[in-house]
């Protein structure tokens, strides 16, 4: 009887041995702050990743930038191991890794239909980009589609009338794209927008409507025509520090991947975007916003084609992948 008990107990320990070492927390960093949809998403990963694990794999998530960390800096600090997760917009990434800041730009997508087409391109890419820098890409945070549209002081309806007066954009890429077709264009941080836009500063501005109210664009900006195009949708890579993930059990790796895909799922809304998009724009003609339409197919071609010469430039002088990038994902789009 004895050594029966004996036995029990030697397997009872054991098998909290086994219980306990297959117990993980991982700090997971979010640098926005917890209003923002990116930290539902987040947070909801954690209680899903919880659930999946059986209480054995934990993501203690920072948010609010708790941890301090710059987003530029994010190749860098995930190579540490502190912490053992984050995710990041590839568009910050530009100082350390021009070709993953530049892997989309203004003027490709045009509607869910043309995102979903180059996707699987998309994410081979920027999966290929990370662990380049041997960080493991866990899956992807879909950006929504935003509509970017010309929000303007007087009427604009095509791009005859948008080369007679001043355009503020957010960025070089689109500096470029723009002048490529007779446009002035120059960046005005966001800030500073609403008195540019005030005193002539500028006379139009390349802006999502949906979010024109949070800095009441609206009162200065009453004519809105639409481009045809989204602000460039690339998707936030979830990354993980790669010698904790391949210290991960099988079954704990896996939670997480099957975790991070039903996160990325809830994510990818399009028809929610659409929809976001509308309600917008009713409250925005409700606050006396005319709408002028949608530029003309020509010119919404015209546009695709310079964007495609501006990222051709951007690709090239990135070097690396960057080209075989570009060309993955332009076949993916249809060679336009």
């Amino acid at each position: 009887m004895r050594r029966g008990i004996l036995a029990a107990l030697a397997a009872t320990f054991l098998w909290l041995g086994a219980a306990s070492a297959q117990t993980v927390e991982w700090r997971f960093h979010n640098s926005y702050a917890p209003a923002r949809p990116e930290s539902g998403h987040v947070r909801d990963l954690a209680a899903d990743l919880r659930t999946r694990s059986q209480g054995r794999f934990a993501l203690n998530v920072f948010e609010g930038n708790a941890m301090n960390l710059r987003d530029a800096d994010a190749l860098r600090w995930m190579q540490t191991g502190t912490p053992e997760m984050g995710f990041i917009w590839p568009p910050f990434l530009g100082r350390d890794d021009a070709a993953m800041s530049s892997i989309l730009v203004f003027g490709l997508v045009r509607n869910p239909a043309e995102l979903t087409r180059i996707m699987p391109a998309l994410r081979e890419s920027l999966s290929e980009g990370i662990r380049r820098w041997q960080i493991e890409p866990v899956g992807f945070i879909q950006l929504g589609l935003l509509d970017a549209s010309f929000m303007c002081r007087t009427p604009v309806r095509n791009l005859d009338e948008l080369r007679r007066v001043k355009l503020r954009v957010g960025s070089r890429e689109q500096v470029e794209t723009f002048r490529a077709l007779g446009v002035a264009a120059q960046i005005v941080p966001q800030q500073e927008l609403y008195t540019a836009m005030q005193t002539g500063v500028v006379d139009c501005a390349l802006y999502a409507p949906r979010f024109a109210q949070s800095i009441s664009l609206q009162e200065v900006a009453k004519h809105v025509l639409s481009t045809g195009f989204a602000f460039p949708p690339t998707p936030y890579v979830v990354m993980a520090n790669q010698a904790r993930w391949r210290a991960l059990s099988a079954e704990n790796r896996q939670a997480l991947t099957d975790a991070v895909a039903a996160m990325e799922a809830r994510s990818t809304r399009f028809e929610q975007d659409l929809a976001a998009d509308e309600a917008s724009r009713e409250r925005l003609r409700g606050q006396g916003v005319t709408f002028h339409g949608t530029l003309s197919e020509a010119e919404q071609q015209a546009i695709r084609t310079a964007a495609i010469a501006t990222w051709e430039t951007l690709m090239r002088e990135a070097g690396g992948q960057g080209p075989a990038w570009k060309a993955r994902i332009q076949a993916a789009l249809g060679g336009q």
